[in-house]
C-alpha cells in the first residue's frame, strides 16, 4: 500500500505536463520592448523627455489606488515599445511614485517591459479592474531604492 501510494504522488507531480513547458517557453519568447525599470526615479518632464508627448489616459480609465481618495498626484500616459504606461507623479515635486504598465497578460507584460521579479530595487504589483477584480488592468512598478 505504501509503494502504491508514493507511486501515485510522484505520478501527481505535475512536472510532466506540457501545459508546464509550454508557458515556460511562451514566457521565454517575449522580447524584450521597453526598460520600465530604467524610467524609475524619473521627474515627470524626464519621462516626458525621453517618452515623447503624453497622451490622454485611456477612455473610463480609473486608478484603482486614487479612487475615493484626495491627493496631489497626477497622472500621464505615455506610449513607448508597444507598451501603455500610466506614470503617477506629485504635481508639486514633479517626481514620478510609480509606473503602471497597461495590459492583460502578465508574462508578457513582464517581458517586453524588462521586468523581473525578483528584483531588488524595484517592485512589481498585479493591479486588477475595479470594475471587475478577476481580470488584469495591469501591471504597478515601484522604486524600492534610489537607482
Amino acid at each position: 500500500m505504501l509503494v502504491a501510494t508514493t507511486w501515485w504522488l510522484a505520478s501527481c507531480s505535475g512536472a510532466h505536463e506540457p501545459t508546464q513547458t509550454a508557458s515556460a517557453t511562451a514566457h521565454a519568447a517575449v522580447a524584450p520592448t521597453t526598460n520600465v525599470p530604467a524610467l524609475l526615479n524619473s521627474s515627470i518632464d524626464g519621462l516626458r523627455s525621453r517618452l515623447g508627448a503624453a497622451y490622454p489616459l485611456p477612455a473610463g480609465y480609473l486608478d484603482p489606488l486614487s479612487v475615493g481618495v484626495a491627493s496631489t498626484d497626477s497622472l500621464l500616459a505615455f506610449r513607448t515599445g508597444g507598451l501603455q504606461l500610466v506614470a503617477t507623479y506629485n504635481a508639486h515635486t514633479r517626481q514620478v511614485h510609480d509606473l503602471l504598465v497597461l495590459g492583460q497578460q502578465e508574462d508578457s507584460l513582464m517581458g517586453r517591459a524588462s521586468l523581473r521579479s525578483s528584483a531588488r530595487d524595484y517592485l512589481v504589483l498585479p493591479v486588477f479592474r475595479p470594475d471587475n477584480p478577476n481580470r488584469l488592468l495591469g501591471l504597478r512598478v515601484i522604486a524600492t531604492a534610489p537607482q
